[in-house]
């Protein structure tokens, strides 16, 4: 069972709250947050999208820019190179939009996930060369593409890198140093000598900074209005679909995307929302997390990205409307291949590595880009750090997610032996190996792993302790100041002790949504929904209560007291708003 805690966090929240005008239990849990100086608390409640059009500071701007300025009407071909994720389309989408707008002559070109991999590379470089390209702008990658850098410099193609993905360094002569490619001009927010204040920007933001400092040089920005406003929107879009964090200039510019993404003049992302029947409903980070931005990836998981760029770039509504048809249809198909690697992993777990510290699973007929949805998913069902391994051209080929305890980059270090490629991060990684070697793999992994009990308890941080009742509408509707939400600016979390679960109804298209019948403390009755393991809470309440109980509140007649972790919501349907309840945890 997962670790609660109580953030306690003290201040006088009634002052702050006559000072700013807002809800004390709004403050507290931005305070929760980190958000505790006047300045903070200011950019967090109003933040200036103008703030988001700053681009002093950048490392080799003006270079990237004096260059480009020099190409115009010239037919001096340009190639941009994206990836393959939200972040490189919607980066690519920008730059192209922009270079158009300012008169240079561009085509791009995306990677295949499986038959380039990631980012540009040496094939990417030489094709770009048979093509009379004289210049490549790469997006969201290629601060560490040296081989390919190299090539075409010998090839004599200039390359302009716009990235932010962190910087290799190097030992020379006793000093640790940036190792940086061959490029006329490397713009990332991470590299030394930057005087640029935050650097957890996406690859599209970095990318529409370069073009917003064009355009504003291209003078009569006033013509451009419309542009800027359909670039800010896939820079937020991207925001959000790479997972960065919803703080500072950040958050406000997915505010912005937020409340312009249904009238921006971006025929392909008007017809997405259509497609996924949300012209009428409220578009949210999670809307772009969980709906939109996968339709964006799916294309590049299962197929070519370029496809779904190719939407983005639409300039009629009908060619939109089917390409946005295609990427809804090829993301479902998605969703399948995932819900059922999910269900057969959690299985194979569950046979036969229940008791291991590091889970490792092989698939079998698994698609090799999805690799890393279930991963996360299975972290999420035991949280223990989860690799997924299919089969590949060469062997097999894996992802990881891990959890805050266990540095995944450091655990496949120590395997090196065993492992034809590996890279990543702590908490996210990939590898490659000869089948024969998973084995051993999976235990040495677990031999070495030092992981305590403690280490493997989820800890779940709770804002306040607050009873149902307190949810109203007046209530939700302030807590709404504290959108978007996302990584580094969660979701609140409330907890409410003593609730009596009474009765049980399971409902949705696969069955698997449970809306509890409760009472509370003070004798108040309230629908409960629950979107999580519901064997696992049927289990858990036979244990607690004894066996048969579940049946029991299935069919009524329950009266068993829990603790309960939830968020509150304001939920739309036929046209009604009403408060729900959503229940994320119990004990």
């Amino acid at each position: 069972m997962a670790e609660w805690r109580l953030i306690r966090q003290g201040a006088d929240y009634e002052a702050l709250s006559r000072e700013y005008g807002v809800n004390p239990v709004v403050l507290r849990i931005m305070r929760n947050r980190g958000i505790t100086e006047a300045k903070q608390i200011e950019e967090y409640l109003h933040g200036d999208i103008q703030d988001c059009d700053i681009t002093d500071g950048f490392v080799d701007m003006d270079v990237a820019i004096s260059y480009l300025e020099g190409l115009r009407n010239t037919g001096h071909k340009i190639r941009i190179i994206g990836d393959y994720d939200i972040d490189g389309v919607c980066s690519t989408a920008i730059l192209y939009k922009g270079l158009e707008a300012l008169g240079l002559k561009a085509d791009y070109a995306i990677p295949h996930r499986i038959l380039d991999g990631y980012g540009i590379n040496v094939s990417l470089v030489e094709r770009a060369f048979e093509e009379g390209v004289q210049t490549i702008i790469t997006c969201d990658n290629g601060i560490s593409a040296f081989e390919a850098l190299d090539r075409a410099a010998e090839l004599g193609i200039q390359v302009i890198v716009t990235d932010h993905h962190e910087i290799r360094r190097e030992n020379v002569d006793g000093k640790d140093i940036e190792k940086l490619p061959k490029a006329i001009a490397l713009i990332n927010p991470k590299r030394e000598g930057n005087a640029y204040p935050f650097m957890d920007i996406c690859g599209a933001y970095v990318a529409y900074k370069l073009m917003i400092r064009m355009l504003e040089r291209a003078g009569n920005i006033e013509q451009y209005e419309e542009l800027k406003e359909e670039l800010r929107v896939l820079a937020g879009f991207a925001t959000v679909g790479d997972v960065m964090p919803l703080v500072k200039e950040n958050r406000t510019l997915v505010k912005y995307c937020l409340g312009h993404i249904k009238d921006c003049a971006n025929l392909g992302l008007k017809a997405l929302i259509q497609q996924n029947n949300l012209a009428d409903k409220e578009i949210k980070a999670y809307t772009i997390g969980f709906v939109l931005g996968p339709c964006l990836n799916a294309k590049g998981r299962l197929e070519s990205a370029e496809q779904s760029l190719e939407l983005l770039l639409c300039d009629d509504g009908e060619t939109a409307e089917r390409k946005a048809i295609e990427l809804v249809q090829t993301n479902t198909e998605r969703k399948a291949l995932t819900d059922a690697g999910v269900e057969r992993a959690i299985e194979l777990v569950r046979e036969q590595y229940q008791d291991d510290k590091i889970i490792v699973v092989y698939l079998e007929n698994c698609h090799e880009s999805i690799a890393g949805i279930i991963a996360g998913r299975v972290r999420e069902a035991f949280y223990r750090p989860t690799w997924i391994f299919t089969d590949a051209s060469e062997g097999l080929k894996g992802s990881g997610r891990s959890v805050d305890a266990y540095d995944m980059n450091k655990g496949m270090c120590r395997c090196e032996d065993l492992l034809t490629h590996f890279g990543g991060h702590k908490l996210a990684a990939g590898a490659s190996l000869p089948k024969e070697n998973l084995d051993a793999f999976r235990k040495r992994l677990n031999e070495e792993a030092n992981l305590t009990e403690e280490d493997l308890t989820e800890v779940i941080r709770i804002d306040v302790d607050m009873p149902f009742g307190y949810s109203n509408e007046a209530f939700l509707e302030e807590l709404s100041l504290l959108e978007p939400f996302g990584k580094d600016n969660e979701k609140p979390i409330f907890a409410q002790s003593e609730v009596t679960f009474i009765r049980a109804r399971i409902f949705g298209a696969h069955n698997n949504v449970v809306s509890f019948r409760v009472k509370d403390k003070y004798g108040k009755f309230y629908d409960l929904k629950y979107f999580g393991d519901i064997p696992s809470f049927n289990c858990y309440l036979d244990e607690k209560y004894g066996e048969g109980s579940a049946e029991h509140l299935y069919s009524g007649d329950g009266d068993y007291k829990m603790s309960v972790i939830y968020n509150p919501d304001l939920n739309t349907y036929n046209g009604r708003t009403e408060v729900q309840l959503v229940m994320k945890n119990y004990r």
